[in-house]
């Protein structure tokens, strides 16, 4: 667990000092925020309760962050090869599966505090019109639950994938799917949209609104994965993006040891 720790803390630190996060991370909340429309957060009654203000903002937030999550973590563990460090951190007494979790759980930490301070961030700029000290402790639950399992189901993928493909190639494609299975109406053709395998967090951000968020539970494609919104729907939603992470990192360990030994 020290080695586990170890690694976290290194890659924490290395990846939050990067100014691509904080550029991306604010570049793409603001854009979001100025182009919402009449239909966004901005635009709620004055009398609307902290819980489904915040989680409008998270959900918001949430349909473009982990994009620019996901396109900084592309290069991570293939950066170790490409500068010579993977040798050198496969000679160290940590176990292969210790590495990849200390630098997954890491690289998560890192890329949450952004999102999580511009959550709070909007909540102080709520709080200036409204008034209602609970808009804070509301954007803490609506970052948990809304955008914290889609950026843990996107670092994995992001971490991995371009072990498997190029990193130009798996940014590329990761664009790609984010807008056929997170925003593609399944109306046009059959897409995850709406489903509790969206990582984009609407069944957790309809539980706090109270009411269908976004294309929630929407009929289409694979209808047994499109319940309707409610607790246990938003619960069954973060467990199952936990357990898709898993994959990619239970065979990150054999594909970096393949690499390091070519």
């Amino acid at each position: 667990m020290r080695r586990f720790f170890a690694v976290c803390r290194y890659e924490f630190r290395m990846q939050i000092r990067k100014r691509s996060l904080w550029l991306s991370t604010a570049g793409l909340a603001v854009l979001i925020a100025l182009v919402q429309g009449d239909q966004g957060p901005r635009y709620l009654p004055a009398d609307a309760d902290a819980a489904r203000v915040m989680g409008s903002w998270a959900l918001l937030f949430s349909m473009l962050l982990p994009i620019g999550f996901g396109m900084v973590l592309a290069d991570r563990l293939v950066r170790d090869h490409r500068l010579g460090a993977a040798s050198l951190l496969a000679s160290l007494p940590t176990r292969p599966g210790a590495l990849v979790a200390g630098k997954y759980a890491g690289s998560v930490a890192a890329t949450a505090v952004p999102a999580l301070l511009a959550l709070l961030v909007t909540a102080a700029g709520e709080f200036v019109h409204r008034g209602d000290p609970a808009l804070f402790p509301s954007a803490v639950a609506a970052f948990a639950v809304v955008l914290l399992p889609g950026l843990a189901f996107v670092a994995a993928f992001a971490l991995v994938g371009p072990l498997v493909l190029s990193a130009p190639l798996f940014r590329v494609l990761f664009a790609g799917y984010w807008f056929w299975g997170n925003l593609l109406g399944p109306n046009y053709l059959p897409s995850l949209t709406g489903t509790l395998l969206t990582p984009i967090g609407d069944y957790p951000a309809s539980w706090l609104i109270g009411e269908r968020a976004l294309y929630a539970g929407t009929p289409g494609w694979l209808s047994f994965l499109r319940p309707e919104p409610g607790g246990g729907a938003a619960l069954l939603s973060v467990v199952l993006l936990a357990v898709l992470a898993t994959p990619p990192l239970v065979f990150a360990s054999p594909l970096l040891a393949r690499r390091t030994s070519s």
